[in-house]
């Protein structure tokens, strides 16, 4: 059996899930690449805590707060949207403020540009 993903929900992606998120140019597509994302994002955070959580629908929203490079505060707000069998088929994942948004996409490039592609980021 595959090792469990963190954060969990990971592990519910759709095969052709799409992602949006501010800090990457464009719309992510396919499981693979969210997974690459979401853990590449994670491994930046020094701390990280789930400030709110809450289902209605088919929608999931979960709110939190962590600190990167040193101490930067990010508050952060990741959207779930799941396909009537379940899967999630959308995942939204927004930042503020600008200048965290900034570093985090600037720290993604770094780490994700060549395997993912530098289209996903600004030059």
């Amino acid at each position: 059996s595959t090792p469990s993903l963190t954060p969990s929900w990971l592990n519910q992606l759709a095969a052709d899930a799409i992602m949006i998120s501010s800090v990457l140019e464009r719309t992510v597509v396919g499981r693979e690449a969210i997974v690459k994302v979401i853990q590449a994002a994670g491994g930046l955070y020094e701390a990280h805590a789930v400030v709110f959580s809450a289902s209605f629908g088919d929608r999931e929203l979960f709110e939190y707060d962590a600190l990167a490079f040193g101490g930067v505060a990010v508050h952060g707000v990741v959207t779930l949207t799941r396909s009537t069998v379940g899967e999630i088929i959308a995942v939204g994942v927004h930042h503020g403020p600008l200048s965290a948004v900034n570093k985090l996409s600037s720290a993604l490039k770094d780490i994700l540009a060549t395997e993912l592609g530098a289209s996903y980021f600004l030059s």
